[in-house]
């Protein structure tokens, strides 16, 4: 009897710790230690101080924005690197389609993605392998391509980047899976204020793309300069395709100096008349 009872209790012992260790994250369970990001490589933390780039608006057509991220791995064990792309907002489905985003390590150049395709995230970069207490500097490169005509003016853009170290085996997961563990940095600070389409992630990692609201611009303060017809609500009226800008006048400039030559023309002659009347009245006299 009592030996079934030291079975039983055997078995319920390891059905616990095998629940235990089920319900324990595999980075735990291998001693793969939290994220820690650095800007300088000395100061570590497990959030980035700011945001990577600090304007979006700085980018023209072909230009590119390239920084360096620290990551430090804080466990005991070594850990498989993984970055992915999220929280992207954007306000022009051109201006998406050209920035991309690259981050890559010194073993492992990452892929140029564009931002409109995370959906609702997108790995950047997996696989590099860091040991414990290991740091790893990693170049983020921000690039925005040709647009045509005036695709994009005017667009904003927000994004963050997501590092994770995990034992799980690089391409296991889909490229779009963005996960809850590791830390989380702005690559670009968003723009408040600016109607975008955005990717959310809920519960079940399901992407739900929605249109943030605009908020209405407040009116301009009226003007108090009642010298002025714009602020006594005269504001002239012209027909519809009447243009007046005065820089398209002709004024016909060339023509001044006949004007000129002409005067003194004139201007000769009378005093060649009056001169000759002058002799002839002498004369008379």
């Amino acid at each position: 009897m009592r030996l079934g009872l030291r079975r039983a209790s055997g078995i319920a012992t390891a059905a616990v710790l095998s629940l235990v260790l089920g319900a324990t994250p595999a980075s735990a369970a291998t001693g793969v230690g939290v994220v820690e990001l650095s800007d300088d490589g000395v100061s570590f933390a497990r959030t980035y101080p700011g945001a990577v780039f600090d304007s979006i608006a700085l980018l023209s057509p072909g230009d590119s924005q390239t920084e360096t991220i620290y990551v430090r791995n804080t466990g005991t064990a070594a850990g498989y690197l993984r970055i992915t792309m999220r929280d992207v907002s954007f306000s022009d489905a051109h201006y998406a389609d050209a920035l991309t985003v690259t981050t890559s390590t010194p073993s492992n150049a990452g892929a140029t993605q564009a931002i409109s395709g995370a959906s609702p995230c997108l790995v950047t970069t997996e696989g590099v392998l860091v040991a414990a207490g290991q740091t790893v500097p990693v170049t983020a490169n921000l690039t925005l391509g040709n647009l045509t005509g005036t695709q994009g003016q005017g667009a904003t853009a927000s994004i963050s980047l997501r590092f994770t170290l995990s034992d799980t085996t690089p391409g296991s997961l889909p490229a779009t899976h963005c996960g809850n563990s590791g830390s989380t940095v702005p690559l670009v600070p968003s723009v408040p204020g600016s109607t975008a389409t955005t990717t959310d992630t809920t519960a079940n990692g399901v992407g739900n793309t929605s249109a943030l609201p605009v908020p209405t611009p407040s009116p301009s303060p009226a003007m108090t300069d009642d010298s002025t017809d714009t602020a006594a609500g005269l504001t002239p009226t012209f027909p519809t395709g009447f243009a007046l800008d005065p820089n398209s006048w002709r004024l016909y400039q060339e023509y001044l100096v006949l004007i000129l030559f002409l005067a003194a023309l004139v201007g000769a002659g009378i005093s060649w008349i009056a001169g000759r009347r002058t002799r002839k009245d002498a004369d008379n006299v």
